[in-house]
């Protein structure tokens, strides 16, 4: 009944957009023009917002690169993309990033405890998703140990994000390997956007405390720098009696970035940053042969970590452009579990060359070495203990416009050489018609492969225990040398439709094939040692799922001081027929957002955000509810205040089968923040 609800509005919604549309027509009105290419760029529309309204913002072309790995407009982009930006984000009232993406169509986004997140596409959604790539400014953040990111250290000053890109669906093609159900692409503001002194805090239960501050200044035209650094405080999670978590966390930032555009033709960025944090947990796991049954381990993770990154973007004339990126991070992991010591270096090259006005090319490469050194304990090993690996890659896409301005064709392939599989193949095909300058219709075909990590091939992980005989038996799973790449076959189609500024509507469906899905295989013959015995499960390539479903959002500006998102998402099939890979999917997600500009200094908004039942979790339904109250900024300061999980004392959004992370309920809270920028900066562009 409530998703029914949901679809009548979202039809309404529309239906309102049409009218007014036919409205403006019949009032002879006209829209504002286009920006002018010649003089656009991400810094040039940054400025440009600064200091606009609903309305104007709604005028404002959004740009995204992440389609084609080059800038275009979002309306004609040929892939299911959507995009958060800072004005997104603060208008949200969200305090970190897996929070802000609660508002992209077609994401699931679940909080297990303070710090660990479920963030999935597509199905397979469970806390250590392989299944997406996570990138900020370039810098790869995907760990490939066991697949999936440590969402507690991704944490940049929300208020320096210029906008997060989110690709539902296969990019293999133009990011790699691993991206099979999608790309979440963070980029951060560039310094020159960012100038002055700020200081930025916060307070909440559940978020904790938070103290951001940060200086930028510009010694000569073209050169500017920020640095900043950032204190956090996380309180933990409760239990289903209310009583406090051992998973409270701390995490301290500081960092540093320096933009140089050196001519015309040439620009330089350096960034770099590093933390050091200790993170609560229990988890439950064997210490040793005689454990009657999995321990309870309360302990603080040690994380430390780093990183440098630089990028040179080259313009050879207005039909040729050279963009380099090279970077270095490293982290110390230190837990009972799943630590690890691991240090990567990259370096990618690509190249944009226009052949002809209707005739381009995208082409370059890449060379990534990666070498850890993974706990070794009773329940986890690794054979060999320290590893390096290298993977190698080149791609190539090309892109002909058949009909100027109508249809466009792209095809593309990318090759990669991984330690455990071997080459891997990423071929896709798509197509964009556009009818006329308000609509556009892409489709796409897609292969794409996610690659076995160390926990898949060398790994040596006892998951199980039964007791009562002579000896405890444990069930082990054992790593397998000889796995094939999982592979995806994916088909989609999608609609967008602008008819006027302010209002927008995006629908796309998809069916995702999945194969060789590797999966723990039939158990062997029990091995006897003198302490215990064990059976060996071997990993396998050996089951195979399908998921298909539907994604739709719309903007709607009912009047100038209102503007409101819509988001729905339907997702059916069987991640795996075995159901090892999180199955536990809902099959209706929703979002609504309303924001209203009570008058030019004070705004009143609101999200909402309904989760579909998950029995198989024993999970009800939820219906979130977040209403904030916030204040443009005055003598530099802005101030905000945000109830968040309205709807409930407390509630639980994972149960997660994993055994070894016990899930947390999250309360009702109120959160305070209060901002001080001694220089006004460029609001972000809304969302479509």
């Amino acid at each position: 009944m409530k998703v029914l609800s949901t679809l009548l509005l979202l039809a309404f919604l529309h239906l309102v957009t049409l009218c007014n549309s036919a409205w403006s027509q019949a009032a002879g009105g006209s829209s504002p023009s286009g920006e002018n290419p010649a003089t656009s760029g991400e810094e040039h529309e940054a400025k440009e917002a600064a200091n606009l309204d609903l309305e104007q913002l709604a005028n404002v072309d959004i740009k995204v690169t992440s389609a084609s790995k080059k800038s275009e407009s979002l309306l004609h982009a040929p892939a299911a993309i959507y995009v958060l930006t800072a004005e997104d984000i603060r208008r949200g009232g969200f305090s970190s990033i897996p929070d802000a993406l609660r508002t992209v169509p077609g994401l699931y986004v679940a909080q297990e405890d303070s710090h660990s997140w479920i963030v999935a596409a597509r199905g397979f959604s469970y806390a250590f998703n392989d299944k997406m790539l996570v990138l900020l400014d370039g810098r790869l953040l995907y760990q490939p140990l066991f697949g999936g990111v440590y969402w507690d250290t991704i944490a940049p000053p929300m208020q320096d994000i210029e906008r997060i890109e989110v690709i539902r669906g296969p990019a293999g093609t133009l990011w790699g390997a691993n991206a099979m159900n999608g790309v979440i692409n963070i980029t951060t503001r560039s310094s020159a956007a960012t100038q002055g002194a700020s200081v930025d805090t916060a307070y909440g239960v559940n978020d904790g405390y938070k103290v951001s501050l940060r200086y930028g200044g510009e010694p000569r035209p073209g050169l500017s720098y920020r640095g900043w650094a950032q204190g956090f405080y996380g309180e933990p999670t409760v239990n289903s009696s209310g009583g406090p978590q051992l998973n409270d966390w701390y995490l301290g930032q500081a960092g540093m970035r320096i933009d140089w555009n050196i001519s015309p033709k040439d620009s330089l960025t350096f960034e770099g940053e590093g933390y050091h944090g200790g993170i609560g947990t229990l988890e439950l796991n064997f210490g040793s042969p005689g454990a009657t049954g999995a321990t309870e381990f309360d302990q603080s993770v040690q994380a430390y970590g780093g990183s440098i990154l630089g990028r040179w973007k080259h313009t050879f004339s207005g039909r040729s452009a050279l963009d380099v990126l090279a970077y270095c991070d490293w982290f110390d992991r230190i837990d009972i579990l799943g630590g690890d010591i691991r240090n990567t270096c990259d370096l990618e090259i690509q190249h944009d060359y226009n052949f002809s006005p209707r005739h381009s090319l995208i082409w370059g490469g890449s060379i990534l070495t990666t070498v850890d050194t993974p706990s070794q304990t009773f329940e986890i090993s690794y054979s060999p203990v320290t590893q390096r690996d290298n993977v190698y890659s080149i791609f190539g896409q090309y892109e002909v416009s058949v009909f100027p301005d109508r249809l466009r064709l792209i095809g593309g392939v990318k090759v990669d050489h991984n330690p455990y599989s071997g080459y891997g193949v990423q071929p896709q095909l798509r197509g964009v018609w556009t009818p006329d300058k308000s609509s556009t219709l892409w489709a796409a075909f897609s292969r794409a492969v996610r690659e076995p990590g160390r926990l898949n091939s060398t790994a040596d992980l006892k998951i199980a225990e039964t007791t009562g005989g002579p000896l405890p038996v444990f069930f082990d799973i054992v790593g397998n040398h000889s796995l094939s790449s999982e592979l995806l076959r994916a088909y989609e189609l999608g609609y967008r439709y602008q008819p006027s500024p302010g209002y927008s509507f995006d629908i796309s469906a998809y069916y995702d094939h999945y194969t060789k899905l590797i999966v723990p295989g039939t158990p062997g013959a029990p091995i006897i040692f003198p302490d215990y015995i064990e059976i060996p499960v071997p990993v396998e390539n050996a089951d195979r799922g399908q998921t298909h479903g539907m994604e739709l959002s719309l903007q709607a500006r009912p009047f100038d001081r209102w503007q409101i998102n819509a988001g729905l998402t339907e997702l059916r099939g069987v991640s795996t027929v075995q159901g090892a890979q999180g199955v536990a999917t809902p099959h209706h997600l929703m979002f609504f957002q309303s924001r209203f500009n009570l008058n030019r200094t004070l705004h009143f908004d609101s999200n909402y955000f309904y989760t579909d039942a998950l029995p198989e979790l024993k999970l009800p339904t939820l219906n979130r509810v977040d209403v904030g109250f916030s204040t443009r900024a005055f003598s530099g300061f802005t101030f905000s205040v945000w109830g968040r999980n309205l709807q409930s004392a407390r509630h639980l959004e994972s149960n997660s089968s994993e055994p070894y992370f016990p899930a947390g309920e999250i309360r009702r809270s109120v959160v305070l923040k209060l901002t001080w920028q001694s220089k006004s900066e460029p609001a972000g562009k809304p969302s479509h």
